[in-house]
């Protein structure tokens, strides 16, 4: 089902220290439209993906609730999502007392939220938990699915944003940063593109495609002791809300790969008047 989707927006990122395992998280999330148009959410750590598949963590637990509401997009009304919430902090508790565990996320589509947990054993989990649906939650239905995922597919190839969602959510955090600087995004600006590439030739190529695409030429610079040594440096006049930027990073991305090269972000200044 994720394989098919169309990237609508960012939900805020939060990162926060946890205790428990003396290690950075960095939580992060994105919604989607999927099958027949319908719209699903996705929290994730983001923080795991150079770790994962984490050894002696081989088993996946994905457990939920199914809900109602009047809302045609299929998310839940402010009332029903606290309960959503509430659940989540109590199947943490519920996991925590009864095995080793990794929270790696949650999925919200079609008028169901399930978490995600990775577990090293998974003891009478399926039962305790079955439990204290009927016993808190007797009006809703109920998922619980524990199996074997020593590769931990869930989270690499279900719950892990591809390539084309990463870079969106990378355009998205700089707006958020310039918004909270106090930028109301509706002012066109300089806006400054790098690209690196190996081959000096292959700048060049880029670089004159590019200046027929209308932009400007910052300069050029030689870092020997990168693996792509040839920097290149260009800036334009755009608008920088999302729906502008999104297509002018795609595209520079495109051209970049097309000559060997990789398009390393941007950057613009804060306007606030």
């Amino acid at each position: 089902m994720k394989n098919s989707f169309k990237i609508l927006l960012l939900f805020i990122a939060v990162t926060f220290q946890t205790n428990a395992q003396n290690s950075q998280e960095r939580w992060d999330g994105y919604m989607a439209a999927y099958e027949e148009g319908k719209i699903g959410s996705t929290t994730l750590r983001m923080d795991l993906i150079d770790t994962a598949p984490i050894k002696d963590y081989n088993y996946v637990l994905v457990t939920g609730l199914s809900y109602d509401t009047a809302d045609e997009t299929g998310f839940p009304e402010n009332e029903t999502l606290a309960i959503l919430h509430n659940v989540a902090d109590q199947l943490i508790e519920i996991v925590k007392n009864e095995t080793d565990y990794i929270n790696v996320g949650s999925f919200m589509y079609n008028k169901e939220r399930l978490e995600y947990f990775y577990l090293k054993e998974p003891k009478n989990l399926v039962t305790v938990i079955e439990n204290f649906y009927k016993e808190k939650y007797p009006e809703y239905k109920f998922y619980v699915n524990i199996k074997e995922d020593k590769e931990w597919t869930y989270y690499n190839d279900f719950l892990y944003p591809s390539e084309e969602v990463q870079n969106y959510m990378a355009d998205q955090s700089v707006l958020r940063s310039l918004e909270e600087a106090g930028d109301k995004l509706t002012e066109a600006r300089r806006i400054d593109h790098w690209f690196y590439f190996s081959e000096e030739d292959e700048m060049i190529q880029c670089k004159n495609e590019l200046i027929k695409a209308k932009f400007n030429v910052e300069h050029t610079n030689i870092n020997k002791e990168s693996s792509l040594p040839f920097e290149l440096i260009v800036w334009r006049i755009d608008h920088v809300d999302l729906d502008t930027i999104y297509p002018i990073t795609s595209n520079l991305r495109i051209m970049a790969a097309k000559f060997g090269g990789e398009y390393d972000g941007w950057e613009t200044m804060v306007v606030t008047e």
